[in-house]
């Protein structure tokens, strides 16, 4: 059985205290206790198997469905909403969420998706009709449909517990499937607020089982081969983990991972947007304590213009951070593990350190890292060995662009976002043409996540599969074609039975080869029917000019 490595819990077994979930003054998770989880397996394929079988006994209309599954939208959505004021208590307690990177980054976030799944839906659920001109469908009904894929499985980081632990689930439901939801253990307060929004949103049983627990619950579910789809956010060793279990049951995955997302400051970069691009970057690198899968994880600033770029970053670094003490709105790092080896590599690096001012007397035993700036970092840092999930952002100078992209590709190909500031639109059709990333913005950065109908998701060790809006949909349905022959067609169709002949074969070959539009070099032809049709209209319009005249 493949195992996932020990991770660091909060409850020491699987039979540990229940919290209330009328209190998060408790930081204890009940783990589900392993002989349940095949039971609660169970459970949801049941409830699936007989959601189908009655909607196919009682022939319900396509509108039917899209309405119910709306309505169970809607309750999940008043549940979170309801549940606003515990949900940002409970994220401040896992690991000092600031109140408005709970609001803006994830609860209005959850909520906005909600919302724009509700109303998609008819969209997304009607079926697609497809005409085909050919002899074999041109008289056939031929539609595409979303069916559901079954029970999935989810799997959610501790980074934004909330919002990519639910908005898959919403996800799922939305494609008609059941679901277990595994949030992280990592963020014990906030995952016993989800049982609480799960329960209070009264969604039918079955529909939804959750799984509290850490590495060992999570090697028994992706183990057990009873999965539809797996859906996992979290680390690229974690991921390779994932995808190997899930290889054996044939179970397809999405994997949203991470990477290292470099971030260009090109010398074509108007100085005048110089303080809005550095304001964008740390808002991107800083927020959620560097906790954000996309975030830039180092940046790369022309040699001409670097000294000037690190005067006026570390300008910026001291007045948006000026003070940072126990009362200040700044998230911490996820647990003592994390801090340690982030304070352990800052000891080691060989770059300029430069941090904002803190307290230090006031945040004794907290895991809190300031915002910081590596400068003169280089390529052999220890800050650039793996993706920086911490406040810290290196600064390393290039003089060539294509080397720069090589080293790149060499160290950390296939990074889940890169990030351009330049104003020249050949310099970035460059980078965009060179240099493989799940996403792009040019401009900013990490907003790009929060468009609905775009696609997110990685390439290469960065990930697979994609969601958000419509793609999100098509995550967790399969489309199948349904073709409907009508028995006439026959009469055109019937060379394709033995025995067979010349002439069916002739008739056959005829009746379905497309001829090329172009010959041996490539060229395209002069189309028949323009030869045709072209001095037809010239004549016409000859014609017509001569009549206009006399008249």
């Amino acid at each position: 059985m493949i195992s996932l490595a020990p991770s660091t819990s909060v409850a020491s077994t699987s039979t540990s205290t229940s919290t209330s979930t009328e209190s998060i003054s408790s930081s204890v998770l009940s783990f589900t206790p392993l002989d349940d989880i095949d039971i609660r397996i169970k459970r949801s394929k049941e409830y699936f198997n007989l959601k189908q079988q009655q909607l196919a006994l009682e022939n319900k209309s396509l509108k039917y469905e899209i309405r119910d599954r709306q309505n169970l939208l809607k309750r999940l959505y008043f549940a979170i909403k309801d549940n606003e004021e515990l949900i940002i208590l409970a994220m401040e307690k896992d690991f000092n969420r600031s109140r408005q990177e709970t609001i803006s980054l994830e609860f209005v976030k959850l909520l906005n998706d909600i919302l724009h799944i509700i109303e998609s839906l008819p969209k997304w659920m009607s079926n697609k009709k497809v005409n085909d001109w050919s002899p074999v469908g041109m008289f056939g009904n031929i539609q595409i449909q979303n069916i559901a894929l079954g029970t999935v499985l989810i799997i959610a980081p501790f980074n934004f517990p909330l919002l990519l632990a639910l908005l898959p689930v919403v996800y799922a439901i939305s494609g008609g499937n059941s679901v277990i939801l595994k949030p992280s253990e990592l963020t014990p307060n906030t995952a016993n607020i989800i049982e609480r929004i799960v329960e209070q949103s009264q969604l039918p049983s079955g529909l939804v089982q959750i799984i509290q627990g850490g590495a060992v619950e999570n090697t028994k579910l992706i183990n057990s081969g009873e999965f539809d789809k797996i859906f996992y956010t979290g680390s690229p060793r974690v991921g390779a983990i994932v995808a190997e279990a899930a290889a054996k049951s044939l179970t397809p995955c999405v994997l949203e991972l991470g990477g290292k997302s470099p971030t260009f400051f090109t010398q074509n970069l108007n100085r005048s947007h110089w303080e809005t691009a550095l304001k964008r970057i740390f808002f991107g690198s800083f927020a959620n304590s560097g906790q954000i899968c996309v975030r830039p994880d180092y940046l790369l600033v022309h040699s001409s213009i670097y000294k000037d770029v690190v005067k006026l970053a570390t300008q910026l670094l001291h007045e948006m951070f000026p003070l940072i003490d126990s009362q200040t709105e700044f998230t911490h790092l996820i647990n003592d593990d994390s801090y340690k080896r982030t304070t352990i590599k800052l000891k080691t690096t060989n770059s300029n350190i430069i941090q904002a001012k803190i307290d230090e007397s006031s945040l004794q035993g907290l895991n809190l890292v300031p915002p910081t700036l590596l400068i003169d970092c280089d390529w052999d840092d220890s800050f650039m060995k793996e993706e920086n999930f911490a406040p810290i952002l290196p600064i390393i100078k290039y003089d060539n662009l294509d080397k720069t992209i090589d080293k790149i590709m060499t160290f950390h190909d296939t990074p889940l976002a890169e990030y351009i500031f330049s104003d020249n639109s050949t310099e970035i059709n460059h980078i965009l043409t060179r240099l493989r990333a799940g996403d792009c913005m040019v401009g900013d950065t990490i907003i790009h996540v929060g468009v609905p109908d775009t696609p997110f998701g990685g390439i290469g060790t960065s990930g697979y599969g994609n969601y958000g809006g419509n793609y999100g949909f098509s995550a967790f349905t399969h489309e199948r074609t349904v073709f409907k022959q009508p028995y006439w067609m026959d009469l055109a169709l019937s060379m394709r039975y033995p025995p067979y002949s010349i002439t069916k074969r002739q008739l056959a070959q005829i009746a379905t080869e497309r001829k090329p539009w172009f010959d041996r070099d490539g060229n395209d032809k002069f189309p028949l029917w323009k030869a045709i049709l072209i001095p037809i209209g010239l004549i016409m319009v000859s014609l017509l000019t001569k009549k206009y005249i006399s008249s």
